[in-house]
């Protein structure tokens, strides 16, 4: 069976790609894994990360009167050469794409009939997209879509207060926040007692150091930031023992 978890944030340049892609080159470790860019916002930058050259191929393909099936799914995806169980469906360039609301119910069904035990999205700021009819609409769709929905958060103090309040107007039915820590001090533990104020429902699944360095020198040889333990403490999959597949 075919598991979807989404992975988002409420503001661009807060970490999802780093997110999604760092947990799919764990998972293609042992499992069959697609990741699949699907920030509408034409910025998308997977396969620029993974130093892929996906020719023609990509999601924009998959728009039209044309019903989304495996098979033209399929005719998009690349594989990943240093990662072989690790394909990926390329994003958006220079142009946007519909919001989650129309996109979603289109594509999920097809993705989960594909041989992958994974389908991560990438939908980058959904929650904000232009064509949305509201943030509340937008964070249904994901969710109705998605076994697992993990928004990626930085804990500065200007952004957290902006995601606090795009969260407070999405509310989604079902969402885990994964927060990448750039503030240490009484200052990490005044962040954490602020999001268990302003946004009870939803628990910190995992804090993650946020380090700009590493993550260049890790798209400079085309690697995925590695984040030990994240996958299993997020038991996305079941674990597999080494050498099965």
């Amino acid at each position: 069976m075919t598991l979807v978890a989404s992975v988002l944030t409420t503001k661009a340049g807060q970490g999802s790609s780093t997110l999604a892609l760092s947990l799919a080159w764990a998972a293609a470790e042992r499992h069959r894994v697609l990741l699949c860019d699907a920030d509408m916002s034409g910025t998308g930058n997977l396969a620029e990360l993974l130093a892929l050259d996906c020719g023609s191929r990509g999601i924009g393909n998959l728009f039209g009167t044309q019903a989304v099936s495996p098979a033209l799914i399929e005719q998009q995806v690349v594989r990943v050469p240093s990662r072989p169980h690790l394909r990926v469906l390329a994003g958006l360039q220079g142009f946007c794409g519909p919001g989650v609301a129309e996109l979603l119910p289109r594509l999920v069904p097809a993705l989960r009939a594909l041989p992958d035990e994974l389908v991560l999205l990438d939908l980058g700021a959904p929650l904000a997209h232009p064509g949305q009819e509201s943030p509340r609409r937008a964070a249904e769709a994901v969710c109705t879509v998605s076994q697992r929905v993990l928004i990626a958060l930085q804990d500065g103090p200007p952004r957290l207060i902006k995601s606090i309040q795009v969260l407070k107007a999405a509310r989604p039915p079902q969402a885990e926040l994964i927060l990448f820590q750039t503030r240490g001090g009484a200052l990490r533990e005044q962040i954490r007692r602020t999001l268990a104020e302003h946004l009870p429902g939803v628990r910190v699944a995992a804090v993650l150091p946020w380090d700009e360095r590493r993550a260049i020198r890790c798209e400079d040889h085309a690697r995925a930031v590695p984040q030990p333990g994240l996958l299993e403490a997020l038991e996305l999959l079941p674990v597999r023992a080494a050498g099965r597949r």
